[in-house]
């Protein structure tokens, strides 16, 4: 089971969320462009899964994403995203899971997110990990030029067998804006606090961004 809420996680965050257990992530990027209103931004997520069947479990989180530390853009600058979320995985087989769940975004107090999503993944006995994550952005303000989009993040990782590491990397791609990232990552996989690495090319190169976090779960 904690293979499979591993993997529900793959395509999207270094939390660790463990059957009846806890986590809690974060991570400040610095970055080469003001995409994001400022130079260095943080993310913090935690979360709790509950052993809601024998093969599944529930997660429930919370994420606060675009915490501007570095100096600000005038005029790109803004309050946190926040992600209010809930995640239910189910485990067909010992290798192979699926997961449905909802993320509530919001900002400044107002609700400009539905996001519905599906994810499946793979565990081979090698070490090697895939998984895709379809989440639908579906806007709910209104606003001039504010459209709906389908975000896909595709994710293959690999768990050294000699070595607490993982290596992975995920494609991130917006159809309807038609934008793409890309994301490589390494992970120090011992139990307790785990760091990582990562370098992100988002946007068509619009950005780059050096990435230093850690997770921890409990």
């Amino acid at each position: 089971m904690k293979r499979v809420l591993l993997g529900t996680v793959l395509a999207t965050s270094s939390a660790m969320a463990f059957a009846g257990g806890s986590y809690v992530t974060g991570n400040v990027q610095s970055h080469s462009k003001d995409i994001h209103g400022s130079s260095m931004t943080s993310t913090l997520e935690a979360g709790h899964t509950f052993d809601t069947t024998e093969r599944g479990g529930l997660t429930v989180l919370t994420e606060f994403d675009g915490i501007q530390i570095g100096n600000a853009v005038e005029g790109k600058s803004s309050s946190p995203y926040i992600t209010l979320g809930v995640e239910q995985a189910y485990s067909l087989t010992d290798n192979l899971w699926v997961a449905a769940g909802y993320h509530h975004l919001l900002h400044d107090g107002d609700f400009i997110q539905a996001r519905p999503l599906v994810k499946i993944g793979y565990n081979f006995d090698n070490g090697v990990a895939i998984s895709n994550r379809t989440r639908w952005h579906l806007d709910q303000t209104n606003a001039a030029g504010a459209e709906d989009d389908v975000r896909t993040d595709n994710a293959i990782s690999y768990q050294m067998q000699s070595q607490p590491v993982q290596l992975k990397y995920n494609n991130v791609y917006m159809w309807d804006a038609k934008v793409m990232d890309h994301e490589v990552r390494a992970t120090w996989t011992k139990a307790g606090v785990q760091p990582y690495v990562e370098w992100r090319n988002q946007a068509d190169d619009a950005n780059n961004a050096l990435v230093l976090g850690a997770s921890l779960g409990f």
